[in-house]
């Protein structure tokens, strides 16, 4: 009875310095590789949320830190707010003006109006505050954008409007302002965030605002005397007209406004860290299962020698839990070290202007921790409750490969989960479609994890056909030991399947960022063209005769019409803005096709959305009274969501006797024409330049639909790029698991490998055989992860975006193909550690070893 003590001494949680060890350290690395890059990928969300919220609140602060009262009016008021209980009412009026500095560099600033330093302190990095009306303070980025400090002189091109002549003022109406201070830094100015910010000084307000100037906002603030409590005042003052807080409130209002605009970035990162776990779950379970299937006659041997089934899982669980401990705490540091990294070479490739420090926090340190131990717990489970189950006979006889155990029960699971998630799909898109986005979106991304849950654990029944038609496909190219990798891949369906999910996982989820992309930029892209097919649009009471020509030589501007626009009585309801322009004008300008076929005399093309506010439907005809007191009969064309409501030039001249000057322009692609690098905010900015008094233009407005479809083209393309960025972790996580099987089953396959090499078979041969056996194998995987990728790609757009626009399925062919040459070098790479393995091992030894 000594053995069996000493092995239950031993396996006990209370024993000497030496346990026993059912896994060797190395097999244990790909586990620790995969739990590390997840819990970094944990670490670097949990930083890069942290970082985001302090720069918004950073902008916030900036803007209203340290102010005792802030009202906010929701509508223009025609005198400044009562705030009882404030000794002091100060307006901050706020415009935008081009400024040059002494280098001559150029910029837009945000100019704000003075406010006292006992309500709204101000720290100053450099110089002092602004007092003359020839003064100005600059914050950081302002200073910086224009090369300027105290001491130096900027210039404003065009005064604002209503400008008070001074002094500052030059006959050449250009005025010349003294930067007299510049504020501290902000960590939102740290990373180039937020727009670049000028302060006045109290006789600068009037010159820049005009003696009006306290009306030209919507924001004041003020002073209450002390012993007054603030927050008691503002919640007095607070009304359904003016929105009355603290500065403190209004920093968290504030920075809780702008997080919901990026609640949407929020959940789709969200996601992708959810997969990055899963994909580690799936690694770090097999690659426990198949560790312990070699280890299999070790433990019927524990079994045999007096151990319990409790202490062999315990044992298990033990093991599983280091790995899972060290994995963490690999991926905490690297996550902060990638973090901190990446702020850096922003820095050196001059993408921010300073350094920022990585914001570490208690949620930074602890979450990964606790992530990682339990991920690698929850993913031993099963593993362990395998391990407890092995007789102890088992170590008497030969152990013969593993098998997966059930396998019409799994593909029945398996394919029950499958059809489960895919109506679950259906059921987001649904949801989404009635307006319950947020509701659908979570209801999409149960379902897509249920099917990809569904193909996983029926991936057993189906590596066989994919294997069997890959190795078809490549047995002419790889001879015998293609036809050898087939044959083996098809014979250990369970090993097979363990080697190709995780690579399956990465494929399908880049096939379905691929095909998500593709689909939100076509929808958006159709759905803004279909709403604002012009690219901006230029009203005025007046203009010159060559206004067209003269907006069309504007940098940036492809092409230019001119017509005419007047509102229009609808039966003495509301007036409608109505276009006049030609069908070839408006061909020539729009985005799209299709609007100047259905452009005719007597009818008004416009908008489901303007019809619905004016109360027409499409095709009815009503009678309106006309320029001359006639009646003028127009009929309604609704075309898509169309923003304008439009007719030709004779139908207007028919229903208005007073229309005024319009031009329409389109631009050019950016890189293309005149445009080159321009925004689309920088040509507007262009046309706005080109339409002042000076050049015949009398109050001249500016409308840009290009702007919108220009910002969500660059939403789409930073939000892919993120994503490309976060799936190369699943992707690398992926070629972990692979190769990880891969050696594994070159263990278990020690003897029919040494057979091979007794039979003559050279190790060159070997190599590639296990070669074609991973590009196999890989090519069934990225097959199989496409299609599902290209289901989920598309079903998950119509979650979260079908609510809002009309979605347009398309599929990246390109990018797709892109996918499966990348998982086929995948697995081949995989191989190669393997394969050198499988190629050096003694074949006299490992035929010893497998004759038991």
């Amino acid at each position: 009875m000594t053995a069996p003590r000493t092995i239950s001494r031993t396996l006990g949680p209370r024993t000497g310095r030496r346990r026993i060890r059912l896994t060797p350290v190395r097999r244990d690395l790909a586990a620790i590789v995969a739990i590390a890059l997840s819990t970094a990928f944990v670490a670097v969300m949990i930083l890069a949320g942290t970082l985001v919220t302090s720069v918004l609140r950073s902008g916030a602060e900036a803007e209203y830190g340290g102010v005792p009262i802030v009202a906010t009016a929701r509508e223009p008021l025609s005198a400044p707010p009562s705030i009882p209980g404030a000794d002091a009412v100060v307006p901050v009026p706020l415009t935008y003006l081009e400024m040059t500095g002494p280098t001559g560099e150029s910029t837009m600033l945000q100019v704000t109006g003075a406010v006292p330093a006992d309500i709204r302190p101000r720290a100053l990095a450099a110089g002092r505050e602004a007092r003359g009306a020839d003064e100005i303070v600059l914050d950081d980025a302002a200073a910086r954008a224009l090369g300027a400090g105290p001491g130096d002189t900027v210039h404003v091109p065009a005064m604002a409007p209503g400008a008070a002549p001074d002094r500052a003022v030059p006959p050449s109406g250009v005025a010349t302002l003294t930067v007299t201070g510049v504020l501290a830094p902000t960590s939102a100015g740290a990373l180039g965030l937020g727009t670049p910010t000028a302060e006045t000084s109290p006789a600068g307000t009037e010159l820049l605002f005009g003696p009006d100037g306290e009306l030209a906002t919507q924001t004041w603030f003020a002073r209450v005397p002390a012993g007054t409590d603030p927050r008691e005042a503002a919640r007095a003052a607070d009304s359904d007209a003016v929105h009355v807080t603290t500065g403190d409130e209004a920093v968290d209002e504030q920075t809780e406004r702008m997080m919901r605009d990026v609640d949407l970035l929020a959940s789709i990162l969200g996601v992708f860290v959810v997969i990055a776990l899963v994909t580690t779950a799936v690694v770090i379970a097999n690659t426990f299962t198949v560790t312990l299937a070699q280890q299999t006659r070790s433990l019927a041997l524990l079994r045999t020698l007096g151990a319990t089934r409790g202490q062999v899982r315990r044992v298990v669980l033990r093991e599983t839990a280091a790995v899972g401990a060290v994995g963490s705490l690999l991926g905490l540091v690297l996550g902060h070290v990638l973090v901190q990294g990446a702020l850096a070479a922003a820095v050196a490739l001059n993408a921010v202007p300073s350094l920022l420090l990585v914001p570490v926090s208690l949620a930074s340190v602890l979450v990964p921790l606790v992530v990682g131990v339990a991920l690698a717990c929850a993913s031993g489970v099963v593993p362990a409750l395998r391990a407890t189950r092995v007789a102890p006979l088992v170590a008497l006889r030969p152990l013969p490969p593993a098998q997966a155990r059930a396998p019409r029960l799994r593909a029945l699971t398996g394919g029950a989960l499958l059809l489960a998630g895919l109506v679950l799909l259906g059921g987001g898109a649904y949801v989404s479609s009635t307006g319950l986005t947020s509701l659908g979106i979570l209801v999409g991304i149960s379902g897509g994890v249920m099917s990809l849950l569904g193909v996983l654990v029926g991936l057993v029944t189906l590596v066989g056909p994919l294997s069997h038609l890959a190795g078809a496909l490549l047995r002419r190219l790889g001879g015998t030991p293609a036809a050898l990798a087939a044959a083996t891949t098809r014979r250990h369906p369970g090993r097979s399947a363990a080697t190709i999910s995780a690579l399956l996982i990465g494929t399908a989820l880049m096939s379905t960022m691929a095909v998500g992309a593709r689909t939100a930029d076509a929808s958006l892209t159709r759905d803004l063209a279909d709403a604002r097919p012009v690219d901006a649009i230029v009203s005025a009471q007046a203009m010159p005769d060559d206004a067209a020509r003269t907006l069309a030589a504007v940098p940036g501007v492809e092409a230019a019409e001119a017509g005419r626009s007047a509102e229009i009585d609808l039966d003495g309801a509301e007036t409608m803005t109505v276009r006049g322009l030609s069908p070839a004008q408006i061909d020539a300008v729009a985005a799209r096709d299709g609007i100047g076929a259905r452009m005719r005399d007597g009818v008004i093309v416009l908008g489901s959305g303007r019809a619905e506010r004016f109360g027409v439907a499409d095709g009815e005809t009503r009678t309106l009274r006309g320029a001359d007191g006639r009646d003028v009969t127009v009929t309604f064309a609704v075309d898509g969501d169309l923003h304008l409501s439009l007719t030709t030039p004779a139908t207007l001249a028919a229903l208005s006797d007073a229309p005024t000057p319009v031009v329409m322009t389109r631009f050019w692609d950016q890189g293309e024409g005149t445009r080159g690098d321009a925004s689309a905010i920088d040509v507007v900015q262009s046309l706005q330049q080109a339409v002042s008094p000076d050049a015949g233009f009398t109050d001249a407005q500016v409308e840009a639909g290009g702007i919108d479809r220009e910002a969500y083209g660059q939403i789409l393309g930073v939000l892919l790029a993120i994503s490309l960025g976060l799936l190369a972790v699943a992707v690398l996580v992926a070629l972990v698991g692979v190769t990880n099987t891969l050696s594994l089953g070159v263990i278990e396959r020690g003897g029919e490998n040494a057979l091979l090499r007794a039979l003559g078979t050279t190790r060159g041969q070997i190599r590639a055989m296990l070669g074609w056996e991973g590009v196999i194998l890989a090519l069934a995987g990225t097959v199989l992860g496409i299609a599902l990728g290209i289901v989920l790609g598309s079903a998950g757009m119509l979650c979260v975006i079908g609510g809002s626009f009309a979605v347009t399925i398309a599929i990246p062919w390109g990018q797709l193909a892109a996918v499966l040459v990348l998982g086929v070098l995948a697995g081949w790479a995989a191989s190669v550690l393997p394969g050198r393995r499988a190629a050096a091992a003694a074949h006299a030894r490992a035929l010893a070893a497998a004759g038991g």
